[in-house]
């Protein structure tokens, strides 16, 4: 899953992804997100900390469950206490711009991390 509010960046990296094998889901906002991810098997989220509706930190609050892997995304620094209380549920953080080669290198990496090797898996 791509869960991101700037739009351009959300479809240019579900496409790289798609690009490389695996099954994208997207949302546009927090509330998005949460939805799908209490309907859907996703295994990997790529999620925006600052998106309206809820933020990506707000989303994490919210699953009972997180998915195996989540990867945080923002263009911003991530306040020590916000790491710290999502320490637990975060693989890695990504400081946008991501760049391709760097999107790929961490999705790769987060699929091999949670057992789900390979492309063809819901991200």
């Amino acid at each position: 899953m791509i869960a991101d509010d700037d739009a351009n960046l959300r479809l240019t990296a579900a496409e790289i992804l798609r690009h490389e094998g695996y099954e994208v889901v997207e949302a546009a906002n927090g509330e998005e997100a949460l939805s799908q991810l209490n309907e859907l098997p996703v295994s990997i989220v790529v999620l925006d900390v600052r998106m309206p509706k809820k933020d990506g930190l707000s989303v994490l609050d919210a699953l009972e469950s997180p998915p195996p892997v989540v990867l945080l995304i923002s263009a911003y620094e991530f306040e020590s206490d916000d790491r710290a209380r999502v320490k637990s549920k975060v693989f890695r953080y990504l400081r946008k711009p991501v760049p391709p080669l760097s999107l790929i290198d961490a999705v790769s990496e987060a699929a091999a991390q949670s057992s789900m090797i390979g492309p063809k898996h819901t991200n």
